[in-house]
């Protein structure tokens, strides 16, 4: 799909609103994840309002309940307090000002004073909350505020009880920090999740609910979760932090490709997965992106942001997950079960082998067109030197039907470790390594004809 450009997309959305006659506001960084749609929402809610010079915008040590955008003019920040005495500063239009109160009640930590006349857009919180209720999209506004805050060495340094001590990453969905408890010592990892997820009609009670349950996984595979917050108008979720890097980085490297390796991860993986399944879960976006590879070589699965029960069908337009890797009932709105996560992890395999995805497509329903339709992928066309245990592995999750799957994580684990690397099919005959690919290629073409012709053989 073609999208326009950044400078296009604020071109049009200034046209909208009380913001349209100054200078463009929405600019600013703090709009930088939203859409035109959201952006002239966003304007419309503004009231323009005016001041004179010397006139108080915003005063040091009250509360607040509302932000600012200087369209026009300048102000003077002024800080009055020990250890900053007679702190004060310029600022000119565009800027926000006092844009924390849409997140917290604290009292304001400066005074704002107009310098000269100054034109405003102001926008209070209830209004912002009602706008946000109507587009949950709007909610990103703060989730870049508060990761702003966080990142900042004066800024925000508490969240609940943990103590946030820097950046780890940023996702569509979630931000996440390192933070320490105070009290422990416990180096953590703190999840925040994006308002705009977190004000998802459908989302917000499920979260709760599947937080709790997640937090009872223990799993040497799988990322520990010690807790949950909220704070700042969101969710946080506590893990362990984690040393080393995430599966689509080593994807992306270009290491050589080790099959002991891609078994071995495979094998955690289906274990990780086993144990997320006993306690009636899908996690529904298994990927590289959320497989963590650690320092010590041990492969963790990541993001549970997602998950549902299983035996659940989810509703249309709440097909969440990574086109690149849903099987067609998480597509299709079909109840889902663990062996959803088997298909993602078998094109999660493929990408390992080949780096490069299954399926891709230059827009989105062609691309879930093929994973509905298209024939399951063929490994050995895209990397004909890989073994054939991973080509059949990868051939038996993918089927368009969950039926025709391993019918269990513990099933795929159990392939993964008692399948002889010489090969699938054709183990049990006698030939040179090199020329198993071309036997097991026969031997399944001589099954598909006399198939075809109403004769039943099975190879193995």
């Amino acid at each position: 799909m073609i999208q326009s450009s950044h400078a296009q997309k604020r071109t049009r959305a200034i046209r909208y609103g009380a913001l349209s006659n100054g200078p463009n506001c929405l600019e600013l960084a703090l709009f930088a994840d939203l859409a035109d749609p959201e952006l002239a929402a966003l304007s419309d809610a503004f009231v323009s309002v005016y001041f004179a010079d010397g006139e108080v915008l915003i005063s040091q040590g009250e509360r607040g309940d509302e932000m600012y955008l200087l369209e026009e003019g300048q102000v003077r920040i002024e800080v009055a307090e020990a250890s900053r005495p007679d702190f004060n500063r310029m600022v000119q239009s565009p800027a926000a000002l006092g844009e924390m109160a849409l997140l917290t009640d604290d009292v304001r930590t400066a005074t704002v004073r107009a310098v000269g006349p100054v034109k405003c857009a102001r926008l209070d919180r209830d209004r912002f909350e009602a706008l946000v209720a109507q587009r949950p999209e709007v909610g990103k506004v703060l989730t870049r505020l508060l990761g702003e805050r966080l990142k900042e060495i004066d800024g925000i340094r508490r969240v609940g009880k943990y103590t946030v001590t820097g950046v780890l990453g940023a996702g569509a969905v979630a931000r996440v920090f390192s933070a320490v408890h105070p009290d422990l010592g416990l180096p953590v990892a703190l999840k925040m999740l994006t308002h705009a997820v977190v004000h998802h009609p459908q989302f917000a009670d499920a979260f709760d609910e599947e937080a709790r349950l997640i937090a009872r996984l223990s799993h040497p595979n799988v990322v520990r979760v010690y807790d949950t917050a909220e704070a700042y108008g969101t969710r946080f979720i506590v893990m362990e932090l984690l040393e080393g890097r995430m599966l689509e980085e080593r994807i992306a490297s270009r290491q050589p490709v080790d099959w002991s390796v891609i078994n071995r991860i495979l094998l955690e993986m289906t274990a990780a997965l086993a144990h997320v399944h006993q306690h009636g879960l899908v996690h529904r976006d298994v990927k590289p992106d959320n497989i963590f590879l650690s320092a010590s070589g041990t492969a963790k699965l990541l993001d549970f942001g997602i998950a549902i029960r299983q035996a659940r069908s989810v509703c249309s337009g709440d097909t969440l997950g990574t086109p690149f890797y849903m099987p067609p009932e998480q597509i299709l709105g079909w109840q889902l079960d663990g062996r959803t996560d088997l298909y993602a992890l078998g094109m999660t395999a493929y990408e390992m082998a080949t780096r490069r995805v299954a399926y891709d497509a230059q827009d989105l329903r062609t691309l879930l067109r093929m994973h509905i339709d298209a024939p399951p992928p063929e490994l050995h066309e895209a990397a004909p030197s890989a073994p054939m245990w991973l080509a059949e592995f990868i051939r038996r999750c993918t089927q368009k039907h969950p039926d025709d799957r391993f019918g269990s994580a513990l099933e795929a684990a159990r392939f993964l470790r008692e399948t002889p690397a010489e090969g699938i099919g054709a183990r049990n005959l006698s030939f040179a390594k090199e020329h198993t690919l071309q036997v097991d290629t026969a031997l399944r073409k001589a099954q598909r004809d006399l198939a075809n012709a109403g004769i039943d053989l099975t190879i193995g």
